[in-house]
């Protein structure tokens, strides 16, 4: 078990890791010059994607989710030449929007990214996964309800982050 110390200075260090992720992100944005920089640069910004993704046009979009504290998941776009593009969160209510009842793991992991959470609950029975989001001044969950039998999205919610009210 760790003393109170070490803990205090880990969730520290964590909670430094975090803002320096969120504020290197907010850099790249201002940075980063679409056509003009390379994938290097990019790297060199914001570090190495959680998710590559290839498209049959020789681009690729790397996707850098700031979970589980954050609230982004940035897809930046790096074009065949190894151009940068663009970068946007994926985390909208536009994104949202775009979600249906059927769709598969792997479709709403390309639409949206790596999940925040994924949690099992085999009375109700289903499989939830969660990304945080900021809504506002507020933080939400938007949450996946999968069917465990066919394996696909059953239905959507928006939650409050259990995060943000904290003994709830």
């Amino acid at each position: 078990m760790l003393d109170p110390n070490r803990r205090t200075a880990l969730a520290a260090l964590a909670l430094a890791t975090a803002a320096t992720l969120a504020g290197c992100d907010y850099i790249a944005q201002k940075k980063l010059i679409a056509g003009q920089h390379s994938e290097h640069d990019v790297r060199a910004l914001m570090g190495v994607p959680t998710m590559v993704w290839d498209r049959a046009d020789g681009a690729r979009e790397w996707d850098y989710v700031r979970a589980p504290q954050g609230t982004e998941t940035i897809r930046v776009t790096i074009g065949a030449d190894g151009r940068y593009q663009g970068m946007e969160n994926l985390l909208t209510q536009a994104n949202f929007a775009k979600t249906r009842p059927g769709m598969t793991g792997d479709e709403l992991t390309r639409l949206l990214s790596k999940p925040t959470q994924v949690e099992q609950f085999p009375l109700k029975p289903e499989v939830v996964w969660s990304w945080r989001w900021q809504d506002g001044n507020s933080k939400r969950r938007f949450n996946a309800h999968f069917d465990p039998a066919t394996g696909r999205a059953a239905r959507f919610t928006i939650t409050e982050d259990p995060q943000e009210q904290p003994g709830a």
